[in-house]
């Protein structure tokens, strides 16, 4: 092999470049059209395809419950509205959001300071 690097037959490698910036992709969710699209985080929000409103970044573990679902997506926005984000929280014990709309507004107020909940300024 040495003989080959002398010849110029052989090229040494090169070191791998680390790539840059995240690699993940978080769901983000339309209420307008009750849509769901995974895109790179950012700090602006960016617009709907199908209708141009805001997009609302949700978290990585967010499942969008099916379109024609309306009481799950009323339950999903005003757990948004309250400042739930869908993370993954195994490693902390902590109450599961709720699986009922008519769940939302008890979770809220018995929760205030849950783990997925963004804590104000």
């Amino acid at each position: 092999m040495a003989l080959r690097y002398a010849a110029g037959l052989r090229q040494p490698r090169t070191a791998k470049v680390a790539a840059t910036g995240a690699t993940y992709r978080v769901a983000h969710a339309c209420f307008g059209c009750r849509r769901s699209f995974k895109l790179a985080p950012r700090e602006q929000a960016a617009p709907c395809p199908g209708c141009g409103d805001a997009l609302c970044m949700m978290g990585r573990s967010f499942k969008a419950p099916p379109a024609r679902d309306k009481a799950q997506w009323t339950k999903v926005e005003r757990l948004y509205r309250a400042a739930f984000r869908f993370f993954s929280y195994r490693s902390q014990q902590c109450a599961p959001l709720p699986a009922r709309r008519s769940d939302v507004d008890r979770f809220i107020r018995e929760h205030p300071s849950h783990p997925l909940r963004l804590q104000g300024d």
